[in-house]
């Protein structure tokens, strides 16, 4: 890790490997495109800024963790199945079937619960990075100079006192794709550009790694040409008993069947 004498950012040397889960229709170094007037920043990744970016973890595990999120057991949920079984003297897994069907049958997905065909269509990427700075966006110093620079523009969007690890690893869309925006432009002491961020999963750590994941800019891309510095495998098929797809269900409290 080194600080940037220029920006005040703290930059780590980026994977050589990462991992991605992405349908195969799409694969996996297409992500939507960012427009650079658009208003609504809600429907925006943690970290994208206007042109392309494209999200990968250090390892498996952590890629399918951030991959099925959005379907994780949540603590009310299962708090309320809890109160339910025990009042009825049920078992959970019972309650918990029934309400999965009531869900379904009124077109909705219940929480905890995706269907088996999630995985189809679905391919597990080996990213190749070439070599590169990268932003470590939860280290102090890049908290710093974040604070430093955005100033105004912080109190904008209601971070009156200052910037801290809570807001950058919140679901705010509104700081956090400002902090990318701003970031992804800044030419570094050496002449170079970031070639993203490398930010903390909000699931944990991973066996003896800390659960880092990327955003990578595909400043290439974005003015037309076709050679970011980075290649992508032809892609790993998700069965059911996949390790790091079980390891994930389990952590997140997910059935799938």
């Amino acid at each position: 890790m080194r600080i940037c004498t220029k920006t005040g950012l703290a930059l780590v040397d980026g994977p050589v490997s990462a991992y991605r889960v992405a349908k195969e229709s799409y694969g996996p170094l297409n992500p939507p495109e960012r427009g650079l007037l658009s208003d609504n920043r809600s429907t925006w990744y943690r970290f994208d800024a206007p042109g392309r970016t494209v999200y990968a973890a250090e390892d498996p595990q952590t890629a399918f963790l951030e991959a099925l999120s959005w379907a994780r057991m949540t603590a009310a949920h299962q708090h309320h199945l809890e109160k339910t079984a025990a009042f009825f003297d049920t078992p959970i897994d019972v309650i918990r079937s029934e309400v999965e069907q009531q869900w379904h049958a009124n077109g909705h997905m219940a929480p905890g619960w995706i269907p088996a065909n999630w995985r189809d269509g679905r391919l597990l990427y080996s990213l190749q990075f070439d070599s590169g700075p990268w932003i470590d966006i939860a280290h102090a110093y890049t908290i710093s100079a974040l604070n430093t620079a955005l100033g105004s523009l912080l109190y904008e969007v209601d971070i009156v006192e200052t910037l801290t690890l809570a807001e950058i690893t919140s679901g705010r869309r509104e700081i956090t794709t400002l902090l990318a925006s701003w970031a992804r432009e800044q030419v570094l002491d050496d002449g170079s550009y970031p070639m993203g961020i490398r930010f903390p999963s909000k699931h944990g750590a991973v066996g003896d790694g800390h659960g880092w994941c990327f955003a990578f800019w595909m400043r290439r891309a974005d003015v037309g040409l076709e050679d970011d510095p980075v290649t992508a495998s032809p892609g790993q098929t998700i069965d059911s008993g996949h390790p790091a797809y079980a390891f994930a269900l389990e952590q997140h409290g997910i059935t799938s069947r």
